[in-house]
């Protein structure tokens, strides 16, 4: 499982926009106990950091539409 970063966009402020990552598959996942290493834990942080900046980027789109 690898971070999905779209490197041609960024954000206005130098934010790199986050694609959704992708929830791994069962085989992906060694039943080892890894914690944080583990490929649900790394996709559980992911997908928190990226439902973080849509929530941002929609709020700062509400934003624009009732300054104009």
């Amino acid at each position: 499982m690898t971070e999905h970063v779209l490197p041609e966009q960024l954000l206005t402020n130098g934010e790199k926009l986050l694609a959704a990552p992708v929830y791994p598959e069962d085989w992906e996942c060694c039943d080892n106990g890894c914690e944080e290493l583990c490929v649900y834990e790394i996709y559980r942080v992911q997908k928190k950091a990226y439902d973080e900046q849509q929530s941002r980027l929609k709020q700062l789109y509400q934003d624009s539409k009732t300054t104009d």
